[in-house]
């Protein structure tokens, strides 16, 4: 299982990101998952959010992985549908299940919800169209006037980040990403820190790597501000070592044929953090780097 959502299970608590449910929602859809999953993206969370499910969680702090049962496990299209075709705009989400303790938990995880608000779409059962609610604490509460004004707020001083590229290209310790920032707002960001992560399409983080630079490596010292109303559209300078060629399951040529997922993560000088996720991607390496894979390749004929 992954660190983060480790640390989630163990040490976590309810809160505008994180809610534990015992059992997994319906696949026939119910008012309770329209619920959670638009009350957690229109939270003012900047992260990912996390619905995990086959936890008892007793609200102090105490928690029992129950596990979910084979016959509860659900496709993530099926919950996908449902959500798509019940609340506007559309909310990104995954679903996935990890083993913790020998327990099958099921995760939804919420990603890019910077759309707000998120509605009702149509009636449904006793859900009345053009609900919406808001993540506060531990709770769903119905949004009120100040809700909104934050959420235009954010749209209106929105910062974008953009993967442009489908690859990842590495050489002697070194990858680089096409990425565009787009600062919308009225004020600069200064981005000083960021990583990228490689999941693979279970969703299984296989690699890490943190940002070294833009337009040129920097190293440990990394920053960039864009001003107001600026774009800025360049190679992403990230850390790739020999083992990430193993990791990620290169030939001795640098290429593979599986597809992954980026996910790219920024945290700016006054603590908020920016994600962006670009799915069927790939990686491909030259040079020294491949010496790993090539030393493991003779070694087994």
């Amino acid at each position: 299982m992954e660190k983060e959502l480790l640390e989630l299970i163990e040490n976590g608590y309810e809160s505008n990101f994180l809610d534990f449910k015992t059992k997994m929602y319906s696949r026939k859809g119910t008012p309770d998952i329209l619920k959670d999953i638009m009350a957690m993206a229109n939270s003012n969370h900047l992260g990912k959010k996390y619905i995990i499910m086959g936890i008892e969680d007793d609200g102090i702090g105490g928690k029992n992985p129950c596990g979910i049962t084979p016959e509860e496990k659900v496709d993530s299209s099926t919950y996908q549908q449902f959500i798509y075709n019940n609340i506007e705009p559309d909310v990104h989400f995954n679903l996935y299940y990890r083993d913790y303790l020998g327990k099958e938990l099921a995760i939804i995880e919420i990603g890019d919800t910077r759309d707000k608000p998120y509605v009702i779409k149509k009636d449904f059962k006793e859900i009345k169209q053009g609900l919406c609610l808001v993540r506060k604490g531990s709770t769903n509460a119905v949004a009120n006037r100040g809700d909104f004004e934050y959420m235009y707020s954010e749209k209106s001083g929105e910062f974008e980040l953009k993967i442009l590229g489908n690859y990842l290209r590495a050489t002697d310790g070194t990858a680089l990403l096409d990425v565009s920032f787009r600062n919308l707002s009225t004020y600069p960001v200064t981005i000083i820190s960021g990583r990228l992560l490689i999941k693979d399409s279970q969703n299984t983080i296989r690699s890490k790597h943190n940002v070294n630079g833009f337009g040129k490596e920097v190293g440990a010292d990394f920053r960039i501000e864009i001003l107001a109303k600026r774009e800025f559209t360049g190679d992403l300078y990230l850390g790739f070592e020999s083992s990430d060629c193993l990791r990620l399951s290169l030939d001795d040529t640098g290429y593979t044929d599986e597809k992954f997922i980026f996910v790219l993560q920024f945290r700016d000088s006054t603590g908020n953090e920016y994600e962006v996720t670009s799915p069927d991607v790939t990686v491909f390496a030259k040079g020294k780097c491949l010496w790993k894979v090539k030393l493991k390749n003779q070694s087994t004929k």
